[in-house]
């Protein structure tokens, strides 16, 4: 039979808790670096609504923001999210929503006239 605490919560019971709380908080500071981790490695986001920078969130210089403008499709209830990150020591572009692959290549060419050292270095933007 269990013995019971003062509680009225029998040990083994309380004993099981321990051990899936110490299992769990070793799994959820892995899961904070990793994301910690692959936020830092984002240069930038930028969220375009009908031809308009609805958010923009990280380093991006101002030039390459209008340009984006001038590529992305203007129409009704266009929504289109460009992300760009460093992988394998450049900055690779993506983009979610309604693009051709002509427009995503435009924008790719975009990000590559910018050396990364100097993405890395422009003004930080938050919309």
């Amino acid at each position: 039979m269990f013995a019971l605490t003062s509680m009225n919560i029998p040990i083994r019971v309380m004993s099981l808790a321990g051990e899936s709380l110490t299992l769990l908080v070793p799994v959820l500071l892995v899961l904070a670096v990793v994301l910690a981790a692959r936020r830092a490695l984002t240069l930038f986001i930028v969220e375009v609504r009908n031809g308009h920078v609805v958010r923009a969130r990280g380093r991006i210089p101002p030039s390459l923001l209008n340009d984006f403008l001038v590529v992305c499709p203007r129409g009704h209830d266009q929504r289109i999210t460009i992300s760009c990150r460093i992988e394998q020591g450049r900055a690779r572009l993506t983009a979610r929503g309604p693009l051709n692959g002509d427009s995503l290549q435009q924008l790719r060419n975009l990000v590559g006239l910018w050396p990364l050292p100097r993405l890395k270095s422009a003004p930080r933007v938050r919309i």
